[in-house]
């Protein structure tokens, strides 16, 4: 297991030492140290905003501090998901304060969150399934190596750290437990088809590897999670689709899973979701056509009607 050392930083300013017991206090509840990191740099720009202000205490920031802030970041260029972060993870250090009485009022509620607007991005059509896998194809381990990692990706619905953390020894497993985020566990299950795949390309993998050696190398031995995505690219290159991404994989997963029936419920347990709500918002809008035809086909209007001039 990576041990994640952590420094107090002493600034001697009131609002900077919250700041960092609260980074503390993350450590001391297991959070991952990326995502320590992301708050260290997220918030703690925040921190600095409030003391190029003049402000040295949690006390003094108020909602037109906050709301300084968010127009500073929108001057900047930043993208409205980056913006609604720059609100969320700041409220989320305050409502610490809060519960440890360090501050004595709530300088976010009356701050309203950016608003939030998602891009609907497509899934893989069968076609760009197929084309990508027409591009692995070959007996070089490398190219078995990069088709059993397309099947992964695809049968799993897993994140691209997920997929990146997997061992050797899993590869022979139906079902393989990974940690995601917020450091909660589930279960990624492979089906016969990618462990053929994967059993293929560790029999022609020339590395030395026990069960727990990572599952996924390269020319210059394992590679690391930006090989990985710097893999799937050059896959998506060869096949003509640009560019192409890990998460890509993780829509296809969700949008032919439900085209194929699956509850809502196992699909956001699988995923690894916070809740359903968060699965509709993601993967819902890919799903207009079929809705569309659902609609068509059980829609009372159409239904009744039709009902009606079978009898007349």
């Amino acid at each position: 297991m990576k041990t994640y050392h952590f420094t107090v930083v002493d600034t001697g300013t009131p609002l900077r030492e919250a700041f960092e017991l609260w980074l503390e206090s993350l450590h001391a509840r297991q959070a991952s140290p990326k995502t320590i990191r992301g708050y260290r740099s997220e918030v703690g720009a925040f921190i600095r905003f409030l003391e190029a202000e003049g402000i040295t205490t949690l006390a003094e920031v108020q909602p037109t501090h906050i709301r300084k802030w968010l127009i500073h970041r929108r001057e900047t260029g930043v993208s409205p998901a980056q913006l609604h972060h720059d609100w969320r993870k700041p409220r989320t250090f305050w409502r610490w304060a809060l519960r440890e009485e360090l501050v004595p009022h709530d300088a976010f509620a009356k701050v309203e969150a950016p608003k939030l607007r998602y891009a609907v991005k497509p899934a893989l059509t069968p076609e760009q399934v197929e084309a990508l896998l027409k591009a692995c194809e070959g007996k070089n381990w490398r190219r078995l190596r990069d088709r059993a990692l397309l099947l992964t990706l695809l049968d799993t619905g897993a994140r691209a750290c997920e997929v990146h953390s997997l061992t050797v020894g899993d590869a022979n497993r139906e079902t393989v437990w990974v940690q995601g985020k917020g450091g909660k566990q589930r279960p990624l299950f492979l089906s016969p088809t990618t462990r053929l795949a994967l059993r293929r390309y560790l029999n022609a993998c020339p590395y030395s590897r026990t069960d727990d050696s990572p599952l996924w190398w390269g020319k210059k031995g394992a590679l690391t999670l930006w090989g990985l995505l710097e893999v799937i690219e050059k896959i998506g290159k060869r096949a003509g689709i640009t560019p192409l991404g890990a998460h890509v994989f993780r829509r296809t997963h969700a949008v032919w899973s439900l085209r194929s029936g699956i509850d809502l419920a196992r699909l956001q347990k699988m995923l690894g979701h916070s809740s359903v709500s968060v699965l509709l918002k993601h993967y819902l809008p890919l799903l207009e056509s079929d809705l569309k035809e659902a609609h068509q086909q059980h829609s009372p209007v159409n239904t009744l009607l039709n009902s009606r001039k079978r009898r007349e």
